[in-house]
């Protein structure tokens, strides 16, 4: 009697774990900041979902490269894997959502390094093969990043900025070009330089992400903030002292709301003294020499540390 007990047992476990070794399962590699929690999140799948297909002695200390099974419903795999990867666009427009990504000349974690970008870094999505998307960035560079690390935005302002005022001032000049050129034959050809200087000097200084940061720095071997703004605007035969507070008593006033790339913007970081500063680019993001991150990077306004200690904005012009 005994027996037959324990094979009434045993027969309903076998049948278990027969079941769970037919579910089929891909494989993900663990990344820096994955919990068990959000692996399951992205893939759709309750926790116990996750540790029933997974034998881990400690779920609670996941190391970065550890394999982790995931349980695939109804045997698609393939969709599963089109799931984890919706978030990335095919084409269009991205932005990085990690900072430190590696953009490489191969579609290869085992190819040669292009360059290292930060979050909120835009670029084109050209094509996909595989988990890796190939993209080109703002300040021309192509390569190949995990498609993983890719999310939807819209594109960059600097061109639509400066077409929508060109559009705005030659709908002005024929509605009433006598006047216009009474007042200042030339003010369209100047709004025209000046727009631009601007989207030239935002491509300039996105070229120059990554770039460590200095303390006294102004050149192309390491900035700090200001020498970053200053050593931008230099080349476009605009002089601005080494200071983000003096920096703050040049060019005009502009309100958040009238932001447009290439406008300076400013920060008390330290204290009540305006103390950072950093060149808008759209989109609600900003490029500047980050002392903390010890590096050229891009940051946003619409949250977090940057918003709460945002002073105001200046826009330089000859």
């Amino acid at each position: 009697m005994v027996n037959i007990v324990r094979l009434g047992l045993i027969a309903p476990l076998v049948s278990l774990i027969v079941a769970a070794s037919a579910q089929q399962t891909i494989t993900y590699t663990v990344k820096p900041g994955d919990s068990l929690y959000t692996i399951a999140h992205r893939h759709g799948l309750r926790l116990p979902e996750l540790l029933k297909v997974n034998n881990l002695r400690n779920p609670h200390a996941l190391q970065i490269g550890d394999k982790i099974r995931i349980p695939v419903k109804d045997g698609a795999a393939s969709q599963r894997r089109s799931s984890a990867q919706s978030g990335s666009p095919a084409s269009g427009w991205a932005e990085i959502n990690k900072d430190r990504v590696n953009i490489r000349s191969a579609p290869s974690t085992s190819a040669k390094r292009v360059t290292i970008v930060d979050r909120w870094t835009k670029a084109q999505v050209l094509g996909r093969q595989g988990d890796w998307s190939r993209v080109r960035l703002q300040n021309g560079r192509t390569g190949w990043v995990l498609s993983q690390y890719l999310s939807p935005t819209k594109p960059p302002q600097t061109k639509q900025v400066a077409r929508a005022s060109t559009v705005k001032r030659t709908q002005q000049a024929k509605l009433s070009p006598a006047r216009t050129a009474s007042r200042n034959p030339s003010r369209a050809e100047i709004a025209t330089r000046v727009s631009g200087e601007t989207s030239s000097a935002v491509r300039r200084a996105l070229g120059y992400l990554g770039v460590r940061y200095r303390y006294g720095g102004s050149s192309s071997r390491g900035f700090d903030c200001s020498g970053f703004t200053s050593y931008i605007y230099r080349q476009h035969g605009i002089s601005l002292p080494h200071s983000a507070s003096a920096q703050y008593r040049h060019g005009k006033a502009v309100s958040r709301s009238e932001l447009q790339p290439g406008d300076l913007v400013f920060f008390r970081t330290r204290g009540r003294r305006i103390s950072h500063v950093g060149i808008y680019i759209g989109n609600g993001k900003f490029v500047h020499a980050s002392s903390s991150r010890g590096r050229v990077r891009i940051d946003t306004l619409n949250s977090g540390y940057y918003k709460q200690r945002y002073v105001g904005a200046r826009r330089i012009t000859r």
